[in-house]
């Protein structure tokens, strides 16, 4: 029987491998096993969704997440569900995701998954520092290189606590909480 593999941001991606989505996808930095793969153009695929890439169906609640973490998804699934209920309500058991959002994981330790369990922050860190070593890989040509530079630093900031209020492709204003300042932060390539 062949093995159904897709390709994830970081390589090969099968069924049983641990992964982390991308900080900038819906359900940023959760930590989840690949239960089942629907590869594009394939019946199972096209009787559950139209996503113009593999189906990845991925278990978040594998792992028991810290208390801090938990109601940190909570704030997230209130805002991408519209609605507010208790962590164990939202259905994080089984997601179809894009393998364009997902990280591979499977060979970490579990230290360090606990410490990608306890915060936001640390998952975000740990998948910027594992996209980091990816910039490399993309064309000069691309706008995806710009389109990076601001994924990595809107979630960075909104991990800080600024909320974003507007942008461009040259340019996003932010907003200081406490302050109520706005400042406007503007990536041109140099020269």
């Amino acid at each position: 029987m062949k093995t159904i593999t897709t390709k994830c941001l970081n390589g090969i991606l099968k069924i049983g491998d641990l992964v982390i989505a991308t900080p900038d996808d819906d359900y940023g930095c959760l930590i989840g096993r690949v239960m089942q793969i629907n590869l594009l153009g394939t019946p199972e695929h096209e009787a559950e969704t139209d996503n113009e890439t593999d189906d990845v169906h991925v278990n978040f609640l594998e792992y028991d997440y810290s208390k801090k973490r938990i109601k940190e998804i909570e704030a997230i699934c209130s805002e991408l569900y519209r609605e507010k209920r208790s962590f164990d309500e939202y259905p994080l058991d089984d997601v179809i995701m894009s393998p364009n959002c997902l990280i591979r994981i499977t060979d970490i330790g579990d230290n360090q998954i606990k410490t990608l369990l306890h915060s936001g922050y640390n998952a975000a860190c740990y998948c910027y520092s594992i996209l980091s070593g990816m910039v490399d890989r993309i064309k000069p040509e691309d706008e995806t290189i710009t389109q990076h530079i601001f994924d990595v630093t809107e979630t960075a900031l909104t991990l800080a606590g600024f909320e974003v209020m507007d942008g461009d492709r040259y340019s996003f204003i932010v907003r200081h909480g406490s302050s109520d300042t706005d400042y406007e932060i503007k990536i041109n390539e140099l020269a």
